[in-house]
């Protein structure tokens, strides 16, 4: 048969028929498809791979820095606590200090009036003794020559 279908002359019409043929020619866009699809699944597979990996440092990340967060607000705590037991140690040190200024004051007028009432007694002494002036024994200085 295939002897004969060479040997015959073709006409026009069966070349119609030939190009509306029953089951036309499967062409390789199926194949074609798929490769691309397998391209761009293993480029999203990639992808995901490398966002999961960018999320599991970032979650590291955050830990730490939720870690350094809780040490800063322990510390700023303790600092804090710090400063008001310094804020009661200036009052208390404050209070101190005006007390200690009231018992100079005291001192000092206490002192001022056994000065007044030594000066009082030593002055009755010259005037019961005669002399007019009161003068104090002078300390004696002794000059050394140079040879």
């Amino acid at each position: 048969m295939a002897i004969q279908e060479e040997l015959r002359v073709r006409f026009p019409s069966d070349e119609l028929e030939d190009l509306y043929e029953e089951e036309p020619r499967r062409r390789s866009w199926a194949a074609i498809a798929s490769v691309v699809l397998a391209l761009a699944l293993i480029f999203v597979a990639y992808q995901w791979n490398q966002a999961a990996g960018r999320e599991q440092q970032l979650l590291s990340q955050v830990g730490a820095l939720r870690a350094e967060a809780e040490t800063l607000r322990s510390g700023a705590e303790e600092a804090k606590q710090r400063a008001e037991a310094l804020k009661e140690q200036v009052a208390a040190l404050t209070a101190d200090k005006g007390e200690l200024a009231r018992r100079v004051a005291t001192l000092e007028t206490s002192d001022r009036g056994r000065l007044a009432a030594a000066r009082g007694t030593r002055d009755r002494r010259a005037v019961s003794s005669g002399s007019t002036t009161a003068r104090e024994p002078a300390t004696r200085v002794v000059i050394k020559r140079r040879r």
